[in-house]
C-alpha cells in the first residue's frame, strides 16, 4: 500500500468536508452536535493551501491543516481527519509529520492542536505536551504544544 501526501485541491472540498463528519461520528460521541454543526463538515476554502491530502490509490483517506498562527514562531494544526476505515495503517503519523514539516516551513518552532480525550494520547505519544484545558463547542479539551526541531 502506497500512501501519497499532497495540498490538497479546491476540487477535494467536499471530499475533505465528508471526510471530517464521517470521522468525527465514527466515535460516536456528540452525534445531533456534530450534525448539527457547519464547521465539522466543511474545509474553509481559505484553507486549502494549508491542508495536506492522504491518498491511496487516488482515493482521499485523510487530511491535516496546519496553519501559521499570530506568533511568527507558532503553528496550529487545525484539522487531522483519517477515514475511519483507513484508521490503524500509520496514516495519522505520516499527516502529522507533514504538519510539523509544513510548520517548520513557515518558520515555527511550536506547533499546537486542541484535542479531545480520544485524540489526547495519539498526540502526547507523538510529543506534544499538555498546555491547560479549553472550551470547545462540544466539550473540554486540551490544548497541547510540540516543540519542532
Amino acid at each position: 500500500m502506497t500512501i501519497g501526501i499532497r495540498t490538497a485541491l479546491a476540487a477535494d472540498r467536499d471530499a475533505l468536508g465528508a471526510l471530517k463528519l464521517r470521522s468525527s461520528l465514527a466515535w460516536g460521541d456528540h452525534v445531533e452536535e456534530l450534525q448539527a454543526l457547519a464547521e465539522a463538515r466543511e474545509v474553509p476554502a481559505t484553507q486549502l493551501p494549508h491542508v495536506a491530502v492522504a491518498e491511496i490509490a487516488g482515493k482521499i483517506v485523510g487530511f491535516v491543516t496546519v496553519l501559521p498562527a499570530d506568533a511568527a514562531t507558532h503553528a496550529e494544526l487545525e484539522d487531522l481527519f483519517v477515514a475511519p476505515e483507513a484508521w490503524r495503517q500509520g496514516i495519522g503519523g505520516m499527516l502529522l509529520a507533514e504538519a510539523e514539516r509544513r510548520a517548520r516551513a513557515f518558520g515555527a518552532r511550536t506547533l499546537g492542536v486542541v484535542a479531545g480525550e480520544r485524540a489526547r494520547s495519539f498526540y502526547e505519544a507523538s510529543g506534544f505536551r499538555f498546555v491547560k484545558t479549553v472550551a470547545t463547542d462540544l466539550a473540554p479539551a486540551a490544548r497541547l504544544q510540540k516543540e519542532l526541531p
